[in-house]
């Protein structure tokens, strides 16, 4: 092992959202850019996608969707209708979707097994870990979900720095991701390239991916963004991870 016994692992979010994400993705990984990524299903390019996880052997998670319509042609109508029901609750604004509420614990569960499966049927195999699109696996009615029971590894919160959020902000997401831990293998650290990388203008990337020489970091990212993908594709990128123990969840003690 590279550095000591830390374990980094480079996500790509969005797989299967639409083509240009998908072949963005692909390429990443082929460069070794990238070590794993969380496909959405129930979207335009999902069947594709799968397939070209499958022949690449890309290590594939779910990227849990619960904020953005299903666009995939053909979504079957009772499945569509449970995730518009989310959306709309999701959508409501305030603290109300972050809070748990026993009437909307079906739907959640409801479109989160429809995911699941959906996922099943595409891939045959379990997700390597559930994440979420735009951050939604986080509201307490997904996150505490009985429909989530198989799935034993998940990201946490984004880890934030003093320069990007207030200390009680940041005391809350440490306290989150303990509770996540509870029920969930997960990292140490979680970050975006958007917050660490200084051309896409973030600060501090040594030392935050430093934390992977002695514990566990995901970095995620969207080659689906053409400033992201610039970076991902630079001979300065696979150099910074020579410097790591690259892998995925799948590497993380349970």
């Amino acid at each position: 092992m590279r550095n000591g016994s830390g374990l980094l692992i480079v996500n790509a979010d969005d797989f299967g959202l639409d083509p240009a994400s998908t072949d963005a993705i692909v390429e990443c990984f082929r460069a070794k850019a990238i070590s794993s990524t969380t496909a959405l299903v129930w979207m335009r390019d999902s069947g594709r996608a799968a397939e070209l996880a499958l022949s690449e052997g890309i290590p594939t998670g779910l990227h849990l969707n619960l904020i953005e319509a299903y666009s995939a042609p053909d979504v079957p109508d009772r499945i569509a209708a449970t995730q518009r029901r989310v959306i709309e609750r999701i959508h409501a604004g305030g603290l109300g979707p972050q809070l748990y509420h026993p009437a909307w614990a079906d739907d959640f569960g409801r479109c989160i097994e429809d995911q699941l499966s959906r996922f099943w049927e595409l891939y045959g195999q379990a997700p390597t870990h559930v994440d979420g699109h735009r951050h939604m696996h986080l509201v307490m009615n997904a996150l505490i979900s009985r429909a989530l029971g198989t799935v034993r590894r998940r990201r946490r919160p984004v880890t934030r720095t003093p320069r990007e959020s207030a200390g009680h902000k940041r005391l809350a997401r440490s306290a989150l991701g303990a509770f996540i831990r509870v029920r969930f293998v997960t990292t140490d650290a979680c970050f975006s390239i958007r917050s660490l990388h200084p051309a896409l203008g973030g600060s501090g990337i040594d030392e935050q991916l430093g934390r992977a020489r002695r514990g566990s970091v995901e970095l995620f990212v969207h080659p689906g963004y053409p400033d992201e993908l610039a970076v991902l594709s630079s001979t300065e990128w696979r150099r910074r991870l020579s410097d790591y123990r690259v892998g995925t969840f799948e590497d993380l003690p349970a």
